[in-house]
């Protein structure tokens, strides 16, 4: 059932996700086109940042769903500095893959939600960014209003199944400052959702 839902889900996300996407365009190239030099993108999905990044740096996507993967991987070939892998981020491969202190960004484009050990994928972001690199950052966030934030609670568990491991309920900024992250730029925003995008650097 897992697998079969994996298809279904990746088949349908693009179609589904056309008119949101729209809205978020501006903010991821806003976000990612800046980057420069050694780049890990976490959780590319089905490729839908590829097109925001500088070209004259080099990716490295990773994304644990196969048949998600499989999608970015043909996309990807219109870039020839993008080379994707079908891991997920903190997989032991992940380690031989990425150097300690060997990249100059790594980007996380709402894909924190859904990792089941954001702490782990942000202790080892900490290990493989240069002094200086960037995480750069678009994630929903949990609503700071009490009845929005109580009714995320409520759905989350739904959710979690129907969005592949997404989660309503995270305060990932919280997290990230708490696991020794500064922020360099920092927005929030509202659509649909609490959202949050930022650029920080590590202690």
């Amino acid at each position: 059932m897992g697998k079969i839902y994996q298809k279904i889900f990746a088949k349908i996300y693009d179609p589904l996700m056309k008119g949101f996407e729209k809205g978020l365009a501006s903010n991821r190239f806003d976000l990612l086109n800046p980057l420069k030099g050694n780049i890990l993108e976490v959780g590319s999905g089905t490729g839908v940042n590829f097109q925001f990044y500088n070209t004259a740096s080099s990716i490295i996507a990773i994304e644990p769903s196969f048949p998600m993967m499989k999608i970015a991987q043909q996309k990807a070939k219109d870039y020839k500095n993008i080379k994707i892998y079908n891991y997920g981020v903190n997989d032991a491969e992940m380690h031989e893959l990425i150097p300690p202190n060997s990249l100059d960004a790594i980007s996380c484009t709402l894909v924190l939600c859904t990792i089941p050990n954001p702490e782990l994928a942000l202790q080892n972001f900490k290990k493989w960014l240069k002094p200086g690199g960037k995480l750069a950052i678009l994630e929903h966030l949990k609503s700071e209003k009490k009845i929005n934030g109580h009714l995320q609670e409520m759905v989350n568990p739904i959710w979690k199944v129907a969005g592949e491991g997404c989660n309503l309920t995270r305060n990932t900024d919280l997290l990230i400052q708490e696991l020794g992250f500064v922020a360099e730029e920092s927005t929030y925003f509202n659509s649909t959702l609490r959202w949050h995008q930022g650029i920080y650097y590590s202690k």
